[in-house]
């Protein structure tokens, strides 16, 4: 480990920063303030940049390379906990207090590392703005590893009984570790999503995000109907065809038809595990949306009136050959669209704000049952005022 001359300018060591989930938010003159006092650290593939238990005094960003965050269990092992990569800070528990480090941090290639001293971010620290929102997220940091590693510790201590009693339990932790740790942000709208991961579920269905091949995003939202196979094993599955699909088309209807024949192409007889897949294009022209199976969703006029989205063709990898349609949808300023999973345990919101010029990130929430319930009224609402049409 070695600590080089900066290969960085003020200015980039600013735009790093914004990209920080730690940092989000603050003015521009407090970015400045934390970029002046930034120090530089090269960090070699397989090193270890500190050990757990170690003395924590600094915070990390990674300039260039990728960082491992393991964490070791009782039997001796080691527990890898995420990999951080360009933007994302780890170690950050060190600019509260002089605590021991939670987790082991290990280069897993040549890396270059923005780092924060303690001592020189406290000196920062009195009764401005800064401090005060640094505190709050630091708090929160803090609560979401202790919760992490208490969780962590009890799914060790019981995996091996949970196989035995419960089939649906590698499904479950697959599914957990699909769900997005990233947020897209998109011009003009409010985006909210969740999953509802329940003890006892299936682990069968996902909300997702993806960008297409013009830059759009879309949002997704998946589920597995039926048992076989680990439901989650097809959600990891078609979550990779997806990505591989959108990266070469700009099209809804495309990115079903394409996803479709790959997964029909690849299907095993007597496995009949097929995908509901729900599509949602969000841009500054409206709303697109496809669908493979059932997705519910629809559209909250900010009158009061309700659009459904329809189905567009059926579940992903059922039949092939099949040409999937669009819907396109205007959205103008205070309406909201909403889609579910099948059985309503994975959902999204795209609310149209006033400005198109705002700006706002997606945000991960479990919903209460209420307002699932009640979004399923909305559905079926609109369905049979179409019917009597």
């Amino acid at each position: 480990m070695s600590e080089r001359a900066h290969e960085w300018s003020r200015g980039e060591v600013v735009a790093l920063l914004q990209r920080v989930d730690l940092f989000d938010g603050l003015p521009g003159d407090d970015l400045n303030s934390i970029a002046a006092i930034v120090g530089g650290r090269t960090v070699q593939a397989d090193e270890r940049l500190f050990q757990e238990g170690d003395p924590g005094d600094a915070f990390y960003i990674v300039f260039r390379g990728a960082v491992e965050i393991c964490k070791a269990r009782a039997d001796g092992t080691e527990e890898k906990l995420a990999v951080r990569r360009r933007g994302d800070g780890f170690g950050e528990m060190a600019l509260l207090d002089d605590v021991p480090r939670s987790a082991t941090a290990r280069a897993t290639e040549e890396t270059q590392l923005v780092s924060v001293a303690r001592d020189d971010f406290q000196q920062q620290l009195g009764g401005d703005s800064l401090a005060l929102r640094m505190m709050r997220a630091l708090s929160n940091a803090l609560r979401a590893l202790s919760v992490r590693f208490a969780n962590a510790d009890r799914a060790q201590e019981s995996f091996d009984e949970l196989l035995v009693t419960d089939e649906f339990a590698v499904s479950r932790v697959m599914q957990a570790s699909l769900l997005p740790r990233g947020a897209p942000k998109v011009t003009g709208y409010d985006i909210a999503a969740g999953t509802t991961t329940e003890k006892g579920g299936r682990g069968s269905s996902i909300w997702d995000w993806i960008e297409l091949g013009d830059g759009r995003t879309a949002l997704l939202s998946v589920s597995v109907p039926r048992d076989g196979l680990p439901p989650a094993h097809h959600l990891g599955t078609s979550r990779a065809v997806v990505r591989a699909v959108a990266a070469r088309t700009s099209s809804v209807a495309d990115l079903l038809r394409g996803s479709n024949e790959a997964l029909a192409s690849a299907g095993v007889d007597g496995l009949d595990q097929f995908i509901q897949m729900g599509v949602l294009v969000v841009s500054a022209d409206g709303l697109e949306w496809g669908s493979a199976g059932k997705a519910p969703g629809g559209v909250i006029r900010r009158d009061g009136s309700f659009e459904q989205l329809g189905a567009q063709g059926p579940p992903l990898g059922m039949m092939g050959g099949f040409q999937y349609k669009v819907q396109s949808c205007v959205m103008n300023a205070g309406d909201t669209a909403f889609v579910l999973s099948h059985g309503s345990r994975a959902s999204f919101w795209v609310r149209r704000t006033c400005s198109r010029s705002s700006t706002a990130s997606l945000q991960v929430r479990s919903w209460p049952r209420s307002t699932r319930r009640s979004a399923r009224r909305s559905v079926m609402k609109g369905a049979r005022r179409q019917c009597s049409t």
